[in-house]
């Protein structure tokens, strides 16, 4: 496992993404997370310089987005600019109206995936959805949809610990469940962990050990799951109305209680 960050809730719009990531390496990161805009967006010398700095240290990228936003050409940018440093690329999902009420796209999502399946072969990159399938039901419920992606040993979920913190306080079927038997319920591999905290009835992204996530539990059940991809701490002051620079050690905090919860787990 690769501790990561979540770039877009720190970057200030006077900040330099490169200079942002000598920081966090300083912190102790070893992976970066980024939206699309902040990669698609450098001048071509500050792109050599981030660049460079990735290669130094090592560090690879993920990169999370809306997969209803997410056309070929900014995958085909994101290569071109990075290339083999494109570790994971992932999505949230889609919903769409069905007569029964709201559910999961997956024709539509599965169209997304193909597309990075495609253009990414040759650099390994993987892919999938934010929390889905969620477990053997969805995955049997969306069997149809997913069987082109199934036997693709680069294909898995993104898992957001905050979000099943939620989604065990809100809802009683995932609610009867611990957080161990939630994650072992898990029917795909895990390409990418968000961590978070929250009080359970709001998603506030909150540093960990902010809120009621048993990310001790969490860390143990995602070994016994066989997780070993890149684990991003996606604190986010804005969603909790905090200025970045009021709360700039909560990132590198929450990045040392979940590496000391991972090694508890051993």
């Amino acid at each position: 496992m690769k501790c990561g960050v979540a770039v877009w809730n720190w970057l200030e719009p006077e900040g330099s993404l490169t200079d942002f990531v000598g920081e966090v390496v300083a912190e102790g990161f070893e992976a970066i997370s980024v939206q699309p805009r902040q990669i698609l967006g450098l001048e071509a010398g500050e792109l050599g310089a981030l660049n460079a700095l990735l290669d130094a240290h090592e560090m690879p990228v993920t990169v999370h987005a809306a997969a209803w936003d997410f056309p070929e050409e900014v995958l085909s940018g994101l290569l071109e600019r990075l290339g083999p440093r494109l570790h994971a690329v992932t999505f949230d999902g889609i919903m769409a109206w069905a007569p029964t009420g709201r559910r999961w796209d997956g024709r539509r999502m599965v169209e997304t995936l193909l597309m990075v399946e495609r253009l990414g072969a040759e650099m390994g990159v993987r892919y999938g959805i934010e929390d889905f399938p969620i477990d053997a039901a969805a995955l049997a419920e969306f069997a149809d949809d997913l069987q082109p992606v199934r036997e693709n040993a680069r294909w898995g979920m993104l898992v957001d610990l905050g979000h099943l913190n939620l989604r065990r306080h809100e809802a009683e079927y995932f609610g009867r469940h611990s957080v161990a038997e939630n994650i072992e319920r898990l029917p795909v591999p895990v390409v990418e962990v968000h961590v978070h905290d929250n009080p359970g009835d709001r998603d506030l992204h909150l540093p960990l050990g902010s809120g009621t996530l048993d990310y001790g539990e969490a860390a143990r059940a995602l070994r016994v799951h066989g997780f070993d991809g890149i684990a991003t701490i996606e604190v986010c002051p804005g969603l909790h109305g905090r200025h970045p620079r009021e709360v700039w050690g909560s990132r590198a905090e929450s990045l040392d209680r979940w590496r000391a919860a991972w090694e508890a787990a051993r």
